[in-house]
């Protein structure tokens, strides 16, 4: 039986990595002073957009419009107009450093405004499955080795659920640890207080994990963000990889998503790595543009310039 859903959430919302609760788990599992929840608004508009900020020396700060690479959109104002000049005013004070902002595949109106404005601007891909039909035609349209090494991990015995029990993050984290110590290919080493934290966020937040005669083999966490479920990221016994579960999670999660009348199922990037790449295309995903945008204040990039250059 597949799990139900919270309703959609309301576009005046902006993304789920835009409202305070998400910004306020991330700095809360930091358990760092000098990382705080900011709140930017401009006073031409009802929209605002909440940030993760670093503070350093001199009262400077760095902030994040959703850390680790989440897209971030206005709340309070679904036009757009005129409320990202005000926004982006607001974060091109004098003590911010740097900050950056990245932009959802399917919010191109935004990105065109971030554009515009002149900020520095990154595009790569990220791989997404329309969920235009039932989960039953969907299937039909993956590989055939997808379909088969679901069906072979069925076979197996391999059970997948969402789960609600706490204990099974810190099952799950053991896993991730395991992984990362065998493979040390980790762009970033997420920490088990962020994922008790946002675990906490079962709104938004799910942790689907794989079993085998009651023993958990794999887990992998989804996020909703509006419309889109988004895959973030998946960790495995690889003693049990024979049993495929991966391919039993993400099925699972597509179905979650199709069957709750979700628009698209986003698996993410797969930066250099083209077996990463081509195992998302098995699943028949196309390959859409996300952005980054960044800014660099003038001041301090000229400070840090005439340092480096001084001999003391």
């Amino acid at each position: 039986m597949t799990a139900v859903l919270i309703p959609t959430i309301s576009p005046r919302q902006g993304t789920f990595y835009s409202q305070e609760r998400f910004i306020e788990a991330v700095a809360s599992a930091e358990g760092n002073p000098s990382v705080r929840v900011l709140k930017i608004q401009s006073g031409k508009s009802s929209a605002c957009i909440f940030g993760l900020a670093r503070i350093r020396r001199l009262n400077r700060q760095t902030i994040s419009l959703a850390p680790f690479g989440f897209p971030a959109y206005p709340i309070g104002d679904t036009r757009l107009n005129g409320c990202i000049s005000g926004l982006v005013g607001q974060l091109q004070r004098i003590r911010t450093v740097s900050f950056d902002w990245n932009v959802r595949f399917d919010h191109v109106e935004l990105a065109n405004e971030l554009t515009d404005l002149g900020l520095s601007r990154t595009e790569y891909t990220t791989q997404v499955l329309d969920l235009d039909r039932p989960y039953s035609a969907l299937f039909r349209a993956f590989s055939e080795t997808t379909r088969k090494e679901i069906r072979r991990a069925a076979r197996k015995g391999v059970v997948v659920r969402q789960t609600t029990n706490p204990d099974d993050v810190a099952r799950y984290y053991m896993l991730y640890r395991k992984v990362i110590a065998e493979r040390r290919e980790w762009n970033y080493v997420y920490s088990q207080p962020l994922f008790e934290k946002l675990f906490q966020l079962r709104e938004n937040v799910i942790l689907l994990v794989a079993e085998l005669n009651n023993m958990i083999i794999a887990g992998g966490w989804f996020i909703r963000d509006d419309d889109s479920l988004f895959y973030w990221q998946c960790a495995m016994n690889y003693e049990f990889e024979h049993y495929f579960p991966y391919y039993a999670i993400v099925s699972h999660g597509i179905q979650l998503a199709a069957d709750n009348g979700m628009k698209t199922f986003n698996m993410g990037t797969s930066p250099g790595k083209p077996s990463i790449e081509q195992f998302k295309s098995f699943w028949g995903t196309r390959k859409v543009p996300q952005w980054t945008f960044a800014w660099e204040n003038p001041l301090w990039s000229s400070i840090s310039r005439i340092r480096r250059r001084i001999t003391w």
